[in-house]
């Protein structure tokens, strides 16, 4: 119901990042989505195409959440301090158990690793769930790994895999959120990112051994928990709680559709990484030289005093963007490579990513040229990668 939203100091911090954002040089920023303005402490993004705002926050102790609609006005006045308390609507994440039966299926399982389609399986055998779970388990031997399964019922949980190890958060089920409960004598953590890029710490006494963390998923995907061995707390990181508020209808909308078939999916690739031969190139037909298949396009030098917007980069770091933007490209399968001359192809492709790059990462149309610019740069092959695929690969490879 409707109540007065006293402003913390976390979503203060959140307001100002949120005008720091709107006052960039950029001329491109992304604002109508529900959660195109993401924060530890919740998302929010505009609702009526001009100043306003809804947000969606995260208290503290992980058990309400509030959403507050704001003007783009009052919005500043909360970035200044100004204003203190506004409107807002507060709803409790402590769910009474819910009337839907957990065996009353929505769909089939569904597990995602990644942010590419085919990064994800839809679970038609519980044999082929066990074999991805084991195979994502091999990939996650020495970085961590996040997955998110999705049950027959659309029950959620998040898992993080390092080594032997696993965390298993509950961010949607009939009984309410939940985290499995390892060694509380444990001060360690790990570091993870999601598949939204954001950063993730994981309290060593959150993680379980990955044998008993195994079954539990295999009951996860059919049951909507994960059983008697797992001890259980009601509580669970304050940064996973936006991931409950999308269901696998939310999650399916924003990606390629997923295969049903575990050798369609990416996992042979991922314990089986590619690698990169050099190719020369050879002669057109009869010895004539290959026909240039697009004009080159130039970088432009920035002067320094431009050199903090956003687009604004030096010819260097435009190339060292293109080099990355390759590689990622490469080891998702996603472009083949006519040439071993990685510096001439950064060089062209810096031209294009200066020009179009920022429009590109928020309009699909843009994308989708783009990636039809960048199969006909010199020395490029084939670029298998769709509009989504080039998006999310452009995001992942702009920074280090």
């Amino acid at each position: 119901m409707g109540a007065s939203f006293l402003v913390p100091d976390d979503f203060r911090a959140f307001m100002r990042k949120v005008v720091a954002y709107l006052e960039s040089p950029s001329a491109e920023k992304f604002l109508d989505a529900e959660d195109a303005l993401p924060d530890e402490t919740g998302y929010g993004g505009r609702i009526d195409g001009v100043d306003t705002f809804q947000f969606t926050y995260f208290t503290g102790d992980a058990k309400h959440k509030w959403q507050i609609v704001l003007r783009e006005a009052v919005l500043r006045d909360v970035a200044l301090g100004v204003v203190i308390e506004v409107p807002g609507e507060c709803f409790d994440l402590v769910e009474e158990p819910s009337a839907r039966p957990p065996t009353q299926a929505a769909g089939e399982p569904l597990l995602v690793w990644g942010e590419y389609g085919d990064d994800a399986l839809h679970v038609k055998v519980q044999a082929e769930l066990l074999t991805a779970l084991d195979g994502l388990h091999t990939t996650a031997a020495y970085q961590p790994r996040m997955l998110r399964m999705w049950s027959a019922a659309d029950d959620q949980v998040i898992a993080v895999v390092h080594g032997d190890e696993c965390a298993l958060y509950v961010v949607a089920s009939a009984d309410g959120y939940a985290t499995a409960c390892g060694d509380p004598a444990r001060k360690d953590s790990l570091e993870v990112v999601d598949h939204d890029g954001r950063p993730l710490t994981v309290p060593g006494m959150d993680l379980i051994p990955w044998a008993h963390a195994l079954n539990a998923l295999l009951r996860f995907a059919q049951r909507g928990d994960l059983g008697p061995e797992i001890k259980v707390e009601g509580r669970i990181p304050s940064a996973l709680l936006m991931h409950g508020d999308f269901d696998r209808k939310d999650a399916l909308a924003a990606r390629a559709k997923p295969p049903k078939r575990l050798d369609r999916s990416s996992l042979p690739r991922l314990l089986t990484p590619p690698v990169p031969t050099p190719v020369i190139a050879s002669p057109g037909f009869a010895g004539e030289p290959i026909e240039e298949p697009t004009a080159p396009h130039e970088l432009v030098e920035v002067p320094e005093s431009s050199a903090s917007e956003p687009m604004a980069m030096k010819v260097e770091e435009l190339s060292a963007w293109a080099r990355r933007l390759i590689d990622v490209l490469f080891t998702r399968d996603l472009i083949e490579l006519e040439t071993a001359k990685l510096d001439e192809i950064s060089y062209q492709l810096g031209g294009l990513l200066q020009a179009h790059a920022t429009e590109a990462e928020h309009s699909i149309d843009t994308a989708e040229w783009l990636a039809n610019e960048i199969g006909a740069v010199r020395g490029v092959g084939k670029l298998f990668a769709t509009a989504g695929d080039l998006q999310i690969a452009l995001r992942r490879s702009r920074n280090n």
